[in-house]
C-alpha cells in the first residue's frame, strides 16, 4: 500500500510537466499540436505521455518504498523529473561498463582473420604545402 502512495505522488508530478508542456506546445502550434503536420498524431503523443508519467511513478513508488524519499514533494519532483534520472542513470552505467580485450571464444569467432583486415591508413596533413 505504502508503495501506491509514493506512485501516486510521483503521478501527480509527472502529470504536472506533461500539462506543461502540452500548454507549451498548443501556445506555439495555436491549435492541439497533434494536429499540425510534422507532430506526432493524438495515438503516439498519448502513448509517450503514459510511458513518462509512468516512469515517473514507478521511479518514485521504488525509491519511496524503499525509504529513500523524504516525504511527498520529493515524491512529485521525482515523478517530474524521471525522464532526466533515468537518462543520467543510464549513461552513468554506460560509462562504467568498460569493454575487454578478451571477449572470448565467440568474438575472436567473429573477428575477421589479419589478412582480411583493412590496412592501416596514415595521416597525411592537407593544409601543408609543399614547396
Amino acid at each position: 500500500m505504502l508503495y501506491l502512495f509514493w506512485a501516486g505522488w510521483g503521478l501527480i508530478g509527472g502529470l504536472i510537466v506533461e500539462a506543461l508542456d502540452l500548454s507549451g506546445a498548443i501556445r506555439r502550434a495555436g491549435t492541439w499540436p497533434w494536429r499540425r503536420r510534422g507532430e506526432p498524431k493524438l495515438g503516439p503523443y498519448l502513448v509517450a505521455v503514459v510511458l513518462r508519467v509512468g516512469a515517473g511513478a514507478g521511479l518514485a513508488a521504488g525509491l519511496g518504498g524503499e525509504g529513500q524519499l523524504g516525504g511527498p514533494l520529493s515524491a512529485l519532483v521525482v515523478g517530474a523529473g524521471a525522464p532526466l534520472i533515468l537518462e543520467r542513470i543510464t549513461k552513468q552505467a554506460l560509462l562504467t561498463v568498460a569493454p575487454s580485450n578478451d571477449d572470448g571464444p565467440a568474438a575472436a569467432a567473429a573477428r575477421p582473420p589479419a589478412s582480411r583486415r583493412a590496412p592501416r591508413t596514415r595521416r597525411v596533413d592537407v593544409t601543408r604545402s609543399e614547396d
